[in-house]
């Protein structure tokens, strides 16, 4: 087994690393801060997987730039589109 010391293998790492620990440290923080499986835990988990799931295929460049500016649009869309005006009423709690 060939061990790969080109740097673009060694960000790909780093990146992948730094996606697992995105993971891992959101949703132990979600978990420590959650007083039950409300809504709010539940959104919070889908943002802690779904930014280092982006993270990971922009790394591998498994999908295609604009597809992946799609789906970081999507995402800060909705993380800055709850604001407390809302048609919903508004008085919730942020990420």
């Amino acid at each position: 087994m060939a061990i790969r010391n080109d740097p673009a293998s060694t960000v790909k790492l780093l990146a992948m690393g730094l996606s697992f620990a995105m993971f891992a440290g959101g949703g132990y923080v979600i978990y420590m801060r959650s007083k039950g499986w409300d809504a709010w835990t539940l959104q919070a988990f889908g943002i802690v997987l779904l930014v280092p799931t982006i993270l990971a295929l922009a790394v591998t460049q498994a999908l295609s730039t604009e597809i992946l500016a799609t789906l970081l649009g999507g995402v800060a869309g909705y993380i800055f589109g709850r604001g407390s005006g809302g048609s919903d009423g508004g008085g919730h709690r942020g990420l």
